[in-house]
């Protein structure tokens, strides 16, 4: 895949091909935990539970116990949806968190829920404008591999710091634009993150530039 590819792709397993061995542990997990979030309400509890465990442990805020307990859990249902078992089961796997098939799955499973309910006529158009929407969310989780940013410590001011932790933690985006003025503020003179707070979106937990604003990886 070329960078001309990468930014126009809609094949969100392509770009996870192209991801193999780039993309840590935690970027992925929080992109199956985005797509999840895509289809909340079609989600069980026990589901959603297992999403918001997974999603803790990516930051370190859960441990591996907890982790088995949501996955036991959601597992033990007798009739789940097909894609919220993948879901649940790939994200709370701390064994094999990037192995081969469990991110295509993930987001093969979930495109098709989300186009499930339309009618025979548009449901391939739906499939593939929710794996488009898939593939701008990886977008947003993780920077184009081929313009990596360096990121420079003093643009992390008070203010940057605290507006990316507020969106962060409320999954709560429209301060973007305000992000981009603190950072630009701050010196910021990056084309590539000022440009992404100030794009149209989507962004999740797990953007970016949020992240190198804390310090995340």
């Amino acid at each position: 895949m070329t960078e001309a590819e990468w930014l126009v792709c809609f094949d969100p397993r392509r770009m996870l091909k192209l991801l193999r061995g780039r993309a840590s542990d935690r970027k992925i997990r929080l992109f199956a935990c985005a797509c999840c979030r895509r289809i909340w309400n079609s989600l069980r509890s026990a589901h959603r539970r297992a999403v918001e465990v997974s999603e803790k442990y990516a930051d370190g805020m859960g441990g591996g116990d907890e982790l088995d307990r949501a996955i036991k859990k959601a597992t033990a249902i007798e009739e789940y949806y097909a894609h919220a078992n993948m879901a649940a089961r790939w994200t709370t796997d701390r064994k094999r968190l990037v192995n081969e098939r469990a991110p295509f799955e993930v987001v093969k499973e979930i495109a098709f829920r989300a186009a499930k309910t339309t009618s025979s006529v548009t449901w391939k158009q739906a499939r593939q404008s929710e794996l488009g929407v898939q593939a701008q969310l990886l977008r947003c989780l993780i920077q184009n591999p081929f313009r990596p940013v360096i990121f420079s410590p003093s643009w992390r001011t008070s203010i940057a710091v605290a507006l990316a932790s507020q969106m962060y933690e409320s999954r709560e985006f429209g301060a973007m634009p305000i992000l981009a003025d603190a950072l630009q503020d701050a010196g910021c003179d990056s084309a590539e993150v000022l440009d992404h707070c100030r794009g149209e979106g989507p962004h999740v937990r797990g953007c970016w530039v949020v992240d190198l604003a804390l310090g995340k990886e």
